[in-house]
């Protein structure tokens, strides 16, 4: 009777586990989104693997079309610090500039990273507007030799 009633219980909680991801489809990440990173190599679910960062002058045409979402997706992206400037508590710094899309890479430590550095980025995405991307959370690293 017991091992019935797991069943029974396992049964219930799948079907409204289903349930769930129907009436709120928003609020778990669709599998579908994948079709939107097929063209677009920089770009993720969060914390996932991006298959490339992007240089500074493709992520504009990378970016376009990308809906607002209302879950987070990463992007990465390799290119030369323009900026470096601190709050006390957050670390913002910059890379690329017009007539690319800025990209703001907000963190908590600067890693010693100085204007003219080439580092890569990767973070959530954040389209401010039509000339700059907000990276928050996001991490900064120094590419490999």
């Amino acid at each position: 009777m017991a091992a019935n009633l797991s069943a029974k219980t396992t049964g219930a909680l799948s079907i409204a586990v289903v349930a769930v991801c129907l009436v709120m489809p928003s609020s778990v990440p669709s599998l579908a989104s994948n079709g939107m990173f097929a063209k677009r190599p920089a770009f993720s679910e969060a914390d996932q693997p991006v298959r490339m960062a992007a240089e500074c002058r493709e992520v504009r045409p990378m970016s376009d079309g990308i809906p607002e979402l209302d879950y987070r997706i990463d992007l990465s992206v390799a290119g030369s610090l323009t900026a470096v400037k601190t709050d006390g508590v957050l670390w913002y710094l910059v890379l690329c500039s017009p007539p690319d899309v800025r990209i703001m890479c907000v963190t908590y430590q600067s890693n010693g990273m100085e204007t003219g550095d080439r580092i890569i980025v990767k973070g959530g995405y954040r389209r401010r507007d039509a000339d700059h991307v907000l990276l928050d959370p996001c991490l900064a690293t120094r590419p490999e030799p």
